[in-house]
């Protein structure tokens, strides 16, 4: 076993093969095959190394077909003169790729991100960061259902294994900094605690008021880590408002209790028994009908920070929401195609990681043309990716730095519209029926 410290020509040929060249600079060779070594990762001279493996499951997320015949189809239709990898070679050399390249990989990709655009998207000096979860399914196989297990419905349990996932994005960058899967029954607040090592010490974190635990929010201010969330559905907060301060108009500063028996529960000597926050209450109308949320945070001075910047910061979190939608129906991850757990692993890695990179050059376009990044289509972008990589193999320099920038023009053309007061429907109700039944008495 040996490492390869160059592309051999073979390498070279199925580089190309793969219609990547549109993000070819954003994950190289040199970057896949330098994590490998520092993992002490070892791969023999071969026609499939890490870095084509890793560039092959990036396309496949990418791509609306997600067989690895398709991907295979395409490697072979670059160039007729060589013969494309089997599927059984192309699986072998997937399981051997590390599991600890993915994590590096994504942490990079996110870092990347924060270089190029993250001064640009900061609350007070201080960056932002989003968390929640969602769930994907899987092919209905034994290995998969012991580690995963089946959703509990109202139903009954689900046809096939289910795996929760819990994300942690940056605001404004969107970048998925981490993430963690597991099984169906992990909490996701069990989740959000394994990745508190990723959140940098005086950031803020903004989640729903199923994180809105007294142990998260005494934990994370340990940390010097703010928080804003709505107040959990358990506490009443007129109860708190009766004992607390008010600070100014619909804003409170309260204590919160530790229940004595989630002491015994946590086994945590250095939580402390209550911890003072700010109530805010913001109102806004739906459908012509006054409502109230009930925000809580730790940031307690009102000069520092506004109440109305506060509200106004917290409807970013919607921001996670259409980053899961991107990742669940624009690159499919809802329904995974692998039948083994480490499989598994790769799949959701690889789609994490195509989407960092795609929005890597959605913010590249939206430099080059002074747009806002939020406001550029993800899909339009992905599309366009992938259309103009094939234009992106030429060797040619001019040639290749005209055609990426008329890809950065054309990402920046495909805009959503600016639309903060939409309601987003879960369910959009069609009809299933193509064919109208007549009964006749």
């Amino acid at each position: 076993m040996y490492i390869i410290d160059k592309s051999t020509e073979d390498q070279q040929t199925f580089s190309q093969r793969i219609p990547f060249a549109a993000l070819g600079a954003l994950l190289t060779d040199a970057q896949i095959e330098t994590i490998c070594r520092q993992l002490g990762h070892a791969w023999r001279e071969r026609r499939l190394p890490p870095a084509i493996m890793v560039r092959s499951l990036v396309y496949r997320s990418l791509h609306r077909n997600k067989s690895i015949k398709t991907l295979l189809t395409d490697m072979a239709a670059a160039n007729i003169r060589r013969k494309a990898p089997t599927d059984a070679a192309w699986c072998q050399a997937r399981s051997k790729l590390p599991a600890a390249l993915w994590p590096e990989l994504i942490q990079r990709s996110a870092q990347r991100l924060v270089d190029l655009v993250g001064h640009q998207f900061l609350y007070c000096g201080r960056p932002v960061f989003l968390i929640d979860g969602s769930t994907v399914s899987m092919p209905d196989e034994p290995e998969l259902v012991e580690t995963f297990g089946y959703a509990n419905t109202k139903h009954g349990l689900s046809r096939f294994p289910v795996a929760r996932l819990t994300f942690l994005v940056r605001a404004g960058i969107q970048a998925v900094c981490d993430y963690k899967i597991g099984h169906y029954r992990t909490s996701e607040d069990a989740q959000f605690n394994q990745m508190w090592p990723t959140i940098p010490n005086g950031a803020i974190c903004l989640f729903d008021k199923k994180f809105c635990s007294f142990y998260n929010l005494a934990k994370l201010r340990q940390r010097r880590i703010s928080v804003i969330s709505p107040l959990h559905q358990k506490r009443n907060p007129y109860k708190l408002i009766k004992a607390g301060k008010r600070i100014g108009p619909n804003q409170w500063i309260v204590r919160l209790d530790l229940a004595p028996q989630l002491r015994k529960r946590y086994k945590d000597d250095s939580l402390p028994r209550c911890v003072r926050v700010r109530l805010i209450r913001a109102q806004f109308r739906r459908n012509g009908k006054l409502k109230h949320l009930w925000l809580v945070t730790t940031l307690l001075d009102p000069q520092k920070y506004s109440q109305s910047s506060i509200v106004k910061l917290y409807r970013q979190r919607w921001e996670i929401e259409t980053r899961i939608g991107s990742l669940k129906t624009t690159l499919q991850m809802n329904v995974l195609q692998s039948k083994k757990v480490k499989n598994v692993y790769s799949e959701v890695a690889a789609t994490v990681l195509a989407h960092n990179l795609v929005w890597m050059v959605i913010h590249q376009a939206a430099q080059q043309t002074q747009t806002h990044a939020d406001r550029i289509s993800f899909l339009g972008a992905v599309r366009t990716i992938l259309a103009f990589s094939f234009q992106l193999q030429t060797p040619n320099l001019s040639e290749r730095h005209r055609a990426y920038t008329a890809m950065l023009h054309h990402i920046a053309s495909q805009t959503n519209s600016y639309r903060p007061d939409r309601i987003e429907p879960r369910l959009i109700k069609r009809q299933t029926r193509k064919f109208l039944v007549s009964y006749v008495d």
